[in-house]
């Protein structure tokens, strides 16, 4: 079987990076140390921790899902629409993800919403969850009738069984970002990359990247059957906003045109907070990085840490980003992110490729608690 390389290169970031520079001169730069006063301290997470190897094949943008004692991964769109396959290990070999995915590929997916656009079908960044007696997948694509095409991208639902699928995606998207303004599409000026949190109390939330703005990754709430509180346009609650030299991708002082996106974010019992990280730069490149943060509640304050990256490239990978925070079913803490080849991004024969690794915590007080990632 010939597997396509997973999130083919496109534009779709294009018009954020747009429209960031046009809000550029409305906004004043934050100093690298601000952060809200009733903001959690940082604690000390690692800083520029170089990547692994992968041992997931063809898998972007991963997404784990915990369900019934089994590990379920999912991911954007490669010759499947929504790719999910079954971790039985978290120590196996390249090789052995790409002879299974070849022998047995499983698109979770029934069909393309009827909302996303057939000429750039592409199912991003997923994010599952079970809520109630359901499974859902929330995911981002391309809309339909977009005036604003750099920005077009709004986030949908699809309900399924089993968490395997198959899921049936609904009619409509559900959230596409911030209300309308001058230059934007009708409907909204653009959302992706959702995620699911389930705060320390059971209450759902979901993360979002939003477009036409410097301040990308939010927050917004979750009703108890999964649909977002305050409907297409709820006003999200601001979490991470561009502001430090790395977050175009290159690790100095000077901020260029960026975009922030794939956020995640878990609790953390021991500290009482909820560790967020999430995307830097241009996903298509080496330039890609990745950050941490630490917020008191899925909404926030969140304290960013300014220092540099949490995670860079290494082993011969180069724009690692897409990471996602999970407990395992033994709830062990662990992260997945996507990575390409060093010196062929966005190269059609080299697909992204996820590593897994464990989360390691160490320590109750969020003050001085280290973060750091270490081999599966």
């Amino acid at each position: 079987m010939t597997v396509r390389t997973s999130r083919p290169t496109n534009t779709r970031r294009a018009g954020r990076l747009g429209g960031a520079l046009a809000c550029l001169a409305a906004i004043t730069l934050l100093g690298a140390g601000q952060a809200s006063a009733a903001a959690p301290p940082l604690g000390r997470p690692g800083l520029r921790q170089a990547a692994t190897a992968p041992t997931v094949w063809d898998q972007s943008d991963p997404a784990v899902l915990v369900a019934g004692g089994k590990t379920y991964l999912f991911g954007s769109s490669n010759n499947m629409r929504l790719p999910v396959r079954e971790l039985t290990t978290f120590k196996g070999t390249l090789q052995a993800s790409s002879n299974a995915w070849a022998n047995g590929p499983r698109d979770a997916l029934s069909r393309l919403p009827a909302w996303v656009n057939p000429g750039d079908a592409q199912i991003w960044a997923p994010s599952v969850a079970k809520v109630g007696t359901r499974y859902i997948a929330y995911f981002a694509a391309h809309r339909r009738g977009a005036t604003d095409r750099g920005n077009d991208q709004c986030i949908g639902r699809a309900l399924a069984s089993k968490p395997t699928g198959p899921y049936a995606p609904e009619s409509s998207p559900i959230y596409c970002g911030l209300a309308p303004e001058r230059g934007s599409n009708p409907w909204g000026r653009g959302a992706l990359d959702p995620e699911v949190v389930r705060a320390a109390n059971g209450s759902l939330f979901l993360l979002v990247a939003l477009s036409r703005t410097r301040d990308n990754i939010g927050a917004v709430r979750l009703s108890a059957d999964g649909k977002v509180v305050g409907g297409l346009n709820a006003k999200a609650s601001t979490l991470a906003s561009q502001r430090f030299g790395w977050h175009d991708g290159v690790d100095d002082a000077r901020l260029g045109p960026t975009f922030l996106e794939n956020p995640s974010m878990i609790y953390e019992p021991a500290s009482r907070t909820y560790l967020l990280f999430y995307s830097a730069g241009d996903w298509r490149t080496s330039r890609y990085l990745t950050g941490f943060a630490r917020c008191s509640s899925p909404v926030g304050p969140c304290t960013l840490d300014g220092r540099g990256p949490f995670l860079k490239a290494g082993a011969n990978r180069s724009g690692v980003g897409a990471l996602t925070a999970f407990r395992d079913p033994a709830g062990v803490l662990r992260v997945a992110y996507a990575s390409w080849r060093s010196g062929h991004e966005s190269d059609g024969m080299y697909p992204r490729l996820t590593t897994l690794a464990r989360l390691v915590v160490t320590g109750s007080n969020p003050a001085t608690q280290r973060v750091t990632l270490a081999p599966s």
